[in-house]
């Protein structure tokens, strides 16, 4: 039992089966609930003034309510580096442990790895717990392959789970007693009191019950219909726990072997592989693609991110995702297509561009999804070059989804808008021909341009 502990939330932002909360809590006198926002990456990366930030601060604002009626606790907010404010609480307040839950990214891991060695010259434990996955990457065997993997993954799943039902046990929580602290920060501090126009926390917990569907395979491709989750946001910072997901789909399907279960196995093998294969994250899975040689042409990357290709189906898509921070699955592998399969541009450029205006944003899914969709990932099938009229065509069919994001284009003919290289359509002139440059994605591909 520590006296002063101190309890690190990051993308774990809930007290419902929360694993390191409870850790925490079940062996400390006293604990200190903090949330850190990384000065370095909002100075380099990010600008909290954004409106995907806003949906953060409602977030932790809602949480520290619940905190605060459950235990009358307070969870403290910093703005600075990890590396740099957890020794100073730790010296300042005599702290014996700090708890968070495990941490998957490379920078994650690095950070993690930096603040144990700083603490173990102070004689401070840094406990990490399991948290974040079903199954952790190193209960399996490293595989390339996602088939194997789910097998094996699917077995674990009942192995570790369905001994016990449910799967999440409610626990008794003790009483809490909170670490007094001199600093005291809010959220709103340093993000803007603005609510985010498309997510919010009253959504999520009707999305949690309704929105895993039983007809998911059926309905997820359809960009007109509200055919998928809409779940991921709340996933990325973990509003509800992967248990929680894990057991609604279960109880929603009474089966382990569906669609939604299958994504959710894809989401952890990911994970796997940047626990096998670190070094592929930012270099081809397969080595023959290594050489690879991706257009440098600027512009027509820029048209691409300001949605301005002419193909009203990735204009629509790009818009969608800088209006709402959201971008629909299936649409998320059409443009990553033809950014690469027709554009021959870089999928990391892609990869950032995704990273900087997600909301549902992981980093090894992000980067494992970009080389998938580049066709240079390893897998069965190698050579995947989405046509974009043929998938506007088929998940769009009355362009509804099209006509919302592109209004311009409301009175248009829909087979316009689907084909608008075949057709006069009163729209930008697409920046480049799909025909032609399919054949020499292959050409590129066969090692014929490198």
């Amino acid at each position: 039992m520590y006296n002063h502990s101190i309890f690190w939330l990051r993308q774990d932002l809930r007290t419902y089966d929360n694993n390191g909360l409870w850790e925490a809590i079940k062996n400390s006198w006293e604990i200190l609930p903090i949330f850190i926002i990384w000065r370095d990456i909002c100075t380099h990366f990010w600008d909290l003034s954004e409106k995907k930030f806003w949906f953060l601060r409602e977030t932790l604002e809602n949480l520290n309510k619940e905190v605060q009626e459950k235990w009358g606790i307070w969870i403290k907010i910093f703005h600075d580096n990890p590396e740099n404010i957890i020794p100073f609480l730790v010296e300042k307040y005599k702290i014996n442990a700090v708890y968070t839950n495990r941490s998957y990214s490379e920078n994650g891991i690095k950070r993690d790895e930096n603040i144990k060695n700083i603490l173990a010259k102070k004689w401070v434990d840094f406990i990490r717990v399991s948290d974040f996955l079903l199954i952790e990457p190193e209960e399996i065997s490293s595989y390339k392959v996602f088939t194997p993997y789910k097998k094996i993954w699917l077995k674990k799943i009942q192995e570790k789970y369905f001994k016990n039902s449910p799967i999440i046990q409610e626990k008794n929580c003790p009483q809490i007693h909170q670490i007094k602290i001199e600093e005291n920060f809010k959220i709103s501090d340093f993000i803007p009191t603005e609510k985010h126009p498309y997510f919010t926390l009253h959504f999520w917990q009707e999305r949690l019950h309704n929105g895993i569907k039983k007809n998911y395979e059926m309905t997820r491709n359809f960009l007109d219909i509200d055919g998928t989750s809409k779940i991921s946001p709340y996933l990325r910072f973990w509003i509800f726990s992967i248990r929680q997901i894990f057991n609604q789909a279960f109880i929603n399907t009474n089966s382990l072997e569906n669609t939604f279960i299958s994504e959710l196995a894809w989401r952890e093998f990911w994970q796997h592989i940047a626990y096998y294969f670190p070094e592929t994250k930012k270099l081809e899975f397969q080595e023959k693609r290594r050489n690879i040689a991706w257009n440098q042409n600027k512009e027509l990357f820029e048209k691409w991110c300001k949605w301005e290709t002419g193909y009203p189906i990735i204009d629509a898509s790009i818009k969608q995702l800088l209006e709402t921070n959201r971008m629909h699955g299936r649409v998320r592998m059409i443009v990553a297509s033809f950014l690469t399969k027709d554009l021959h541009i870089d999928w990391r450029l892609g990869e950032k561009f995704f990273k900087r205006h997600l909301l549902d944003y992981d980093e090894n899914m992000n980067f494992w999804n970009w080389q998938w969709s580049a066709s240079v990932w390893a897998d069965p099938k190698p050579l995947r070059i989405f046509n974009p009229s043929i998938q506007s065509e088929k998940f769009d069919s009355e362009a509804k989804f099209i006509k919302k994001y592109l209004p311009s284009l409301q009175n248009q003919e829909i087979q316009k808008i689907h084909n608008p290289f075949k057709y006069s359509l009163d729209y930008i002139v697409p920046i480049v021909n799909h025909s032609e440059e399919q054949k020499l994605t292959k050409s590129i591909y066969k090692g014929d341009r490198v």
